[in-house]
């Protein structure tokens, strides 16, 4: 990093004459430029150079004294006069990148997300682009908000999707994040597990009646692909059913239980009655009932329920 400080070299006694500039310092992680290094001085005026002080990605955070010094020949006479310069290295402005979580296991065919978080450090405050550099093994990356704000001493988070096809090959890749910023950029690793989707598992983990012509079903997905409900039906002892075949129903992620809103008659205006008319309206305590669920990939399980 660098930074500039301007010496003016002043004429005493009616000097004039060309002025050369050096500098010493003791460390030499710092180095010193002027512009232009030989300065023309007039009697009674002045001349200006630019010093520009650059201190080595290595510097050690410290305060530096540098001597600079001018020196003009006049004649047969060796003129030199010094100035202290002092200067401070501080830590440059950085930013760390880093996936959360930085492992993700993905259903063949399906995707999963991860966040990917940015952390100002030293006073950054400017905008990191994000690129990721996929494996070979059709693994798609969808992103959300970039390039990301970070302003001095805070965190921001964005997201990241990764998609699978049925035709991926299983197995773990390692993916690369990378957020850039001018000069500076970090790098983090996102693996990613793709693994077979299992055939689809549920169960009944409770229900609650919620009034005569509705109950809400708990349900509770085992398997490791999501699942969405797409139809229903429910049925008396006698097999009067309700059927309703449009169903905008949950979709449960793997490992989460999620309610199901189950309705007849009165309750449900687009459900198809098969049955006695009029018999079977409302659930009716003491008595039991089959429910039957169907999920978008037509897998179906049936839950009996004693209200």
């Amino acid at each position: 990093m660098n930074a500039t400080s301007s010496v003016s070299l002043l004429s005493a006694q009616g000097f004039s004459g060309t002025v050369s500039l050096t500098a010493q310092v003791t460390n030499a992680s710092i180095t010193i430029s002027f512009s232009p290094s030989r300065v023309s001085v007039p009697v009674g005026g002045k001349g200006v150079s630019i010093t520009t002080v650059h201190a080595a990605k290595n510097a050690s955070i410290a305060t530096y004294s540098i001597i600079v010094t001018g020196i003009a020949v006049v004649g047969k006479r060796v003129l030199s006069s010094s100035a202290l310069l002092t200067a401070t290295v501080n830590p440059q402005a950085d930013f760390a990148v880093y996936a959360n979580p930085y492992s993700i296991t993905v259903v063949a065919g399906f995707a999963n997300s991860t966040s990917i978080i940015l952390d100002s450090k030293n006073g950054f405050d400017s905008s990191v682009t994000l690129s990721a550099t996929v494996p070979f093994g059709f693994l798609g990356v969808m992103g959300g908000q970039n390039p990301v704000a970070l302003a001095s001493g805070s965190s921001s988070t964005t997201s990241l999707q990764v998609s699978t096809l049925m035709s991926t090959v299983l197995g773990k890749y390692n993916i690369t994040i990378t957020g850039s910023s001018g000069s500076v950029s970090h790098s983090c690793i996102l693996t990613v597990n793709v693994v077979d989707p299992a055939p689809e598992s549920m169960n009944l983990s409770g229900f609650s009646l919620t009034s005569a012509t509705s109950l809400t079903l708990s349900l509770r997905n085992n398997g490791n692909t999501p699942i969405t409900l797409q139809s229903y039906n429910v049925s008396d002892l006698s097999k009067d059913v309700w059927i309703l075949s449009n169903w905008t129903g949950p979709t449960i992620s793997p490992g989460s239980t999620s309610p199901a809103s189950i309705s007849i008659g009165t309750g449900c205006n687009t459900c198809i009655y098969n049955g006695v008319p009029l018999f079977f309206q409302q659930f009716l305590t003491g008595h039991t009932y089959l429910i039957t669920v169907t999920t978008k990939l037509n897998s179906q399980f049936t839950f009996t329920v004693a209200v």
